[in-house]
């Protein structure tokens, strides 16, 4: 019980530790997909189904404005926490330093801030390759399969975060890291099939390394480094 002073909860000596944090977080998550499987369950299940399915992906790119909708203003702040979340939990056991020089909050402010970077940076070198090949018209298509592979990726993920922070059991992140590798696998296929006629094979070969290698490497670089110098 806190103690009540002068007719008022006093919360003072109430830690929001951070397995709260987390717990509010995951919350969260749950209530976004939950929303989002509510209002808009057949967008939310085309985006997830047309990584695997040709007709969802052809419904999906035939009725456009995908981006603009509510499902996906739904769906990326989910992305978004989930992945930052799991940055958080996996750090904690390979890079335990960082638990040590920041709170909870911050960590999770600096796990966000770096998965919208490097999504604002595909973004960018994305809309700057299309332009180079010249295949504009293929853009939306390849944002489809890419989306759908982050949502489907964030939905093992949030098992994964939801084991791990009530049971400790880390080693599940290999398994889910095995799922998402087929999972990037079958986009890597679709990304080739859907490609333009006008691309050879170098420059999807570029097109691959740049957006798809490079950023993964660099960010494992950096967290590399950072835990190397006790940050």
């Amino acid at each position: 019980m806190r103690k009540i002073d002068n007719g008022i909860f006093d919360f003072t000596t109430l830690s929001f530790v951070d397995n709260n944090w987390a717990t509010l977080l995951i919350v969260v998550a749950l209530i976004l997909l939950s929303i989002n499987a509510v209002l808009y369950r057949r967008k939310l299940l085309l985006s997830l189904q047309c990584l695997y399915s040709k007709r969802a992906f052809s419904q999906l790119s035939k009725e456009g404005k995908f981006f603009s909708e509510g499902s996906f203003m739904l769906s990326w702040p989910f992305v978004l926490i989930v992945f930052a979340l799991s940055i958080i939990q996996v750090g904690a056991y390979f890079m335990p330093a960082f638990e040590q020089q920041l709170n909870f909050l911050q960590y999770f402010g600096i796990a966000c801030l770096s998965v919208f970077a490097l999504y604002i940076f595909k973004q960018i070198v994305d809309f700057v390759l299309f332009d180079l090949f010249e295949c504009q018209e293929e853009r939306y298509n390849f944002h489809i399969v890419g989306f759908s592979f982050l949502l489907n990726s964030s939905l093992i993920l949030f098992l994964a975060n939801i084991i791990v922070q009530y049971t400790d059991f880390i080693n599940f992140y290999w398994f889910s890291i095995l799922i998402i590798s087929i999972l990037f696998a079958i986009k890597v296929y679709k990304d080739f099939v859907f490609k333009s006629k006008r691309v050879n094979l170098f420059q999807f070969f570029m097109y691959f390394c740049t957006l798809e290698i490079l950023p993964c490497a660099l960010i494992v670089k950096l967290l590399s480094v950072l835990g190397n110098k006790g940050i």
